[in-house]
């Protein structure tokens, strides 16, 4: 992908254009190129824009000389640095990352009809829903989240859920390029708390639900909820879906100042859930609107499934997708990987692989696993959780693996943190439990044992960690060892209980 060149002059106008202060330029003359916007100095190529943003762990100014030994063109900062580059110096760097960040990869927003996603829960299934939905209604669709981005057959990793703006930009550039003219972004808190989605506008924003999550960022559960409703403001979006079965999301389609899509099971829902049934092939939803009643189906398993589904339909509406459209995007999305993906079952244990990783999640991905339980079969819940993240969490996912048969406490990564204090403080949610609680340190090992111990009607529910399959127990990245939960309980599966009695089974479990 080549990024277009621009000239000193357009950076210094399109700065300008951004409310917050002077912007003085030092150097550097009105035809002077620079092609890219980079934030890491490892990351610099000749010609690139280095901006010096500072962070929680470390100020991007003092790596400015390093940027200019790399090649980099001119500097963005927000006080003086001592480097032999034209300088532009505004009064904060991460405000400008959005607004030259789309500059930079050519405005290639413009091109596109956006859709956001966020909420706790859900994100990422909506988004992938989504794209079917809009694929299936013609137009070629990107869409940038946890699992990275993916436009046409083509997909490229991505750090964090929403990238850093500059990042995101390219990747919309990235997708024009390849003929896309919709998008679908995921946006996290903390990325709408960081401006990271600063710069575009969205045709629809969808939140799928709410509960407590990063309040080691965010503090206060008013402050996270309160960073997600930005998506809602009137120079970020046009329109909103909202499912509103929690008192948050409630509360959000009362205040939004955008016209709002209510998705829900109450009846003043615009786009009601009348009906829904889930099992090992799928989920069925019935849904009610202005235009009647409608019978969705979809691959997915699980009633957690019901309002994402609920709501990409009512985001398809919006976006002027036919209804049959629609539906026939839906049933034909797979699964996410890592959102209740299936393996096993046909004679050996069904094992579910799921990224549930709050209290709430936790205890829908159990009425999940329950649901595909035979007959007299127990569940069986491979738990840990994510070192030095949201310890509030920890207890609040030990009382909802009550419900489990059997919990196998085990390292999710520890990153620096004692893995066995957090393990102490998830059992601190089971004292008093009916369910057996196991203690496997070692992840293989514990996903291994609860395979071995698992009968053919039993299921074994594998959480916290979904599509991922890197570990790290320390700080250093570096560190980190290949962990991969599915690829784990599938040689467990073979090992323990057989290869698959059937091809379906075979391919089930692929």
């Amino acid at each position: 992908m080549r990024l277009p060149a621009v000239t000193w002059s357009e950076v210094e106008h399109r700065a300008r254009s951004v409310a917050g202060g002077p912007v003085t330029r030092c150097g550097g003359t009105d035809d002077l190129t620079v092609a890219g916007l980079v934030t890491d100095s490892r990351r610099v190529v000749p010609g690139s824009l280095f901006a010096c943003v500072r962070g929680a762990a470390s100020d991007g100014h003092r790596w400015a000389a390093t940027a200019a030994r790399a090649g980099a063109a001119a500097l963005l900062a927000d006080r003086p640095v001592d480097v032999a580059l034209p300088v532009l110096c505004v009064p904060s760097v991460r405000a400008q990352l959005g607004p030259l960040g789309a500059l930079l990869a050519g405005d290639p927003a413009r091109a596109l009809r956006l859709t956001g996603v966020t909420g706790s829960n859900g994100k990422t299934t909506t988004s992938t829903l989504l794209r079917g939905v809009l694929e299936a209604g013609g137009t070629r669709t990107g869409v940038v989240g946890t699992l990275g981005a993916q436009v046409g057959g083509r997909s490229r990793g991505t750090d964090l859920t929403t990238p850093e703006a500059p990042e995101l930009h390219q990747l919309l550039r990235w997708m024009v390029d390849a003929g896309a003219r919709q998008a679908v972004v995921e946006a996290s808190s903390i990325a709408l708390d960081m401006g990271r989605i600063d710069g575009l506008h969205f045709d629809v924003s969808v939140f799928t639900g709410f509960e407590e999550d990063h309040l080691d960022h965010h503090g206060t559960i008013e402050h996270y909820w309160a960073s997600k409703a930005r998506l809602f403001e009137r120079d970020r979006s046009a329109a909103g879906v909202v499912v509103v079965d929690d008192p948050w999301g409630r509360r959000l389609a009362d205040q939004a100042p955008v016209p709002v899509t209510r998705v829900g099971s109450a009846e003043d829902a615009d786009v009601r859930v009348l009906g829904w049934r889930t099992g090992s092939a799928g989920t069925e939803v019935l849904l009610g609107d202005d235009t009647g009643g409608h019978r969705v189906s979809s691959p997915l398993v699980g009633r957690v499934h019901v309002t994402n589904l609920a709501a990409a339909w009512a985001t398809g509406r919006l976006l002027g997708v036919p209804a049959d459209a629609i539906a026939a995007g839906l049933a034909t999305v797979a699964p996410p990987r890592g959102r209740n993906t299936v393996l096993g079952g046909s004679g050996r244990p069904v094992v579910v692989v799921d990224y549930a990783h709050t209290p709430r999640a936790l205890a829908a991905a159990i009425a999940t696993a329950r649901d595909l339980c035979g007959p007299g079969g127990r569940l069986h819940l491979v738990l840990g959780a994510r070192g030095r993240r949201d310890r509030y969490k920890r207890q609040g996912l030990g009382e909802s693996a009550r419900a489990a048969d059997v919990v196998w406490l085990t390292n999710e990564g520890s990153h620096g943190e004692n893995p066995s204090a957090i393990i102490g403080e998830l059992r601190i949610g089971l004292l008093g439990a009916a369910a057996a609680v196991r203690t496997v340190p070692d992840r293989r090992a514990a996903i291994s044992s609860a395979v071995r111990a698992a009968g053919p009607a039993d299921v074994v529910l594998l959480v916290g960690r979904g599509h991922e399959t890197r570990l790290l127990d320390t700080t250093d990245p570096r560190d980190a060892v290949h962990l991969d939960d599915a690829e784990v309980a599938n040689t467990a599966l073979i090992v323990e209980h057989g290869p698959p009695a059937t091809a379906d089974a075979a391919e089930r479990a692929s």
